[in-house]
C-alpha cells in the first residue's frame, strides 16, 4: 500500500471513530428514552435493561457505519484541503481519483463487512433483543402471532381465514372455511364467531353456513355451537410470523418458498431479500459519494460545518429515497428488486458521475 493511501486512511478513521462513537450513543439515547416506561411498568432489575441496550447495539451500527463512512471521507478530507494537503496532492499530479481510491476501498469493505453481519449478528441481534423485552422484561408469558391480524391457510379443495388467534386461550376468532369442488364451484362457505380449543377439537360458536344445492340454490343454516371442520392443533398456529430483520438470507429464502407453498403472496418478503443485498453497498455509495465534495470544496469557505452539513443531507436524501422504494415495493407498486436497488442506482450513479468529474 502506498504510503498516501496509508495516510489518507489513517485521517479517515480518525474520524469514523468519533462519528461513529456519536451516532451509536446518539442512537442509545434515544432507546433509552422510548424504553424508560418499561422500567417504571416493570421494574426489571438494572442489569437486564443493561443487558436489551448492549443486545440491540449491533443493530445501532449497522446504520452508523455507512453514516460513519460518508462522514468520515468527507470531513477527513475537509481537513486535510483546510490545510492545503489536497492542493499540495493535485499540484503533484495525484488526481481525485487517486485520492478517492482508500476512501473507496474502505466502502468497499464497509459494504462486506455490513452484508456479513446483516447475514450473522443482526438477525441474532434483533430476535434476543425482542426476546428480552417482551418476554424477560414485560414478562409476556405468549408472543403469538401470526401476521398482524390474520391467518389464512389453503387446502386442495379449501381456503380458511382466521381474523386472530389468542394462544394463551387457545381461541380462534372470526374462522371462514370456503370449500368447492373439482371444478372449482363453490359449494360451501362457513363462518363461525369464535372457536375453543377443547378435548382435541375446536368447537365453534355462533356458525353460519350458506350450502350450494344440486339445484343451483343456497341454503342457510344456523347453529349455536358445533365441532369444527379445522385439523390443526392450537400449536400449529403458534408459528410466528418472522420478520425479515430476524432473518438471513437462507432464512428469509426459505421462508418465502414456504408462503408461496401456502398460497400467499410473499411480495413483501421478496422485497426484503433483496434489501438484503442492495443496502450493504451503501458503504461504497457513501464513500464515493463524500470524496468530490471534499476535493472541489474551497478550503476557506466552513470547512467542516460545510462538511457536516452536506454529509447529513446527503445521508438523509439517500434514506428518504431508499425508504420510498421500499414502501412502494411492500405496497406492490413497484417489482422487488426495483424498490430494494433503486435508490442505490440513483445515488450511486450520481456517485461515479462526480467523482469523474472531480477528477477532470
Amino acid at each position: 500500500m502506498k504510503i498516501l493511501d496509508r495516510y489518507i486512511i489513517t485521517e479517515f478513521f480518525k474520524v469514523f471513530i468519533l462519528c461513529a462513537a456519536g451516532f451509536v450513543l446518539v442512537f442509545l439515547l434515544i432507546e433509552i428514552t422510548d424504553k424508560i416506561k418499561y422500567y417504571f411498568e416493570f421494574n426489571p432489575p438494572g442489569w437486564l435493561m443493561l443487558k436489551y441496550f448492549l443486545v440491540k447495539t449491533p443493530g445501532y451500527l449497522f446504520y452508523v457505519i455507512p453514516l460513519g463512512i460518508l462522514l468520515g471521507g468527507m470531513l477527513s478530507l475537509f481537513l486535510m484541503a483546510r490545510h492545503s494537503e489536497v492542493i499540495a496532492m493535485q499540484a503533484n499530479g495525484i488526481d481525485a481519483l487517486a485520492i478517492a481510491r482508500p476512501v473507496l476501498m474502505i466502502g468497499i469493505v464497509g459494504s462486506v463487512v455490513l452484508f456479513v453481519t446483516n447475514e450473522t449478528v443482526i438477525p441474532w441481534s434483533n430476535r434476543y433483543s425482542e426476546f428480552i423485552q417482551d418476554v424477560e422484561i414485560a414478562r409476556k408469558k405468549d408472543r403469538t402471532f401470526f401476521g398482524r391480524d390474520q391467518i389464512w391457510m389453503r387446502s386442495p379443495g379449501s381456503i380458511t381465514h382466521i381474523r386472530n388467534f389468542s394462544g394463551a386461550d387457545q381461541i380462534l376468532e372470526r374462522i371462514t372455511v370456503v370449500r368447492w369442488d373439482e371444478d372449482y364451484t363453490f359449494k360451501e362457505r362457513l363462518h363461525a364467531d369464535k372457536a375453543k380449543w377443547w378435548k382435541d377439537r375446536w368447537i365453534l360458536y355462533g356458525v353460519n353456513i350458506t350450502r350450494k344445492t344440486p339445484g343451483g340454490r343456497f341454503e342457510v343454516e344456523t347453529v349455536p355451537s358445533m365441532v369444527g371442520p379445522l385439523d390443526k392443533r392450537p400449536e400449529d398456529f403458534g408459528r410466528v410470523e418472522r420478520l425479515a430483520k430476524e432473518m438471513n438470507l437462507a432464512q428469509l429464502g426459505s421462508y418465502i418458498d414456504k408462503l408461496m407453498a401456502e398460497g400467499h403472496s410473499p411480495a413483501r418478503y421478496l422485497v426484503d431479500w433483496h434489501d438484503k443485498i442492495a443496502f450493504p453497498w451503501v458503504c461504497l455509495i457513501m464513500a464515493a459519494l463524500g470524496v468530490p465534495f471534499a476535493v472541489r470544496a474551497d478550503p476557506r469557505a466552513g470547512g467542516m460545518a460545510l462538511g457536516l452539513a452536506i454529509s447529513v443531507g446527503v445521508a438523509f436524501c439517500y434514506w428518504i429515497a431508499h425508504t420510498f422504494f421500499i414502501a412502494l415495493g411492500h405496497g406492490g407498486h413497484i417489482p422487488p428488486i426495483i424498490a430494494a436497488w433503486g435508490a442505490n442506482v440513483i445515488f450511486g450513479l450520481s456517485a461515479a458521475i462526480l467523482l469523474l468529474h472531480a477528477g477532470t
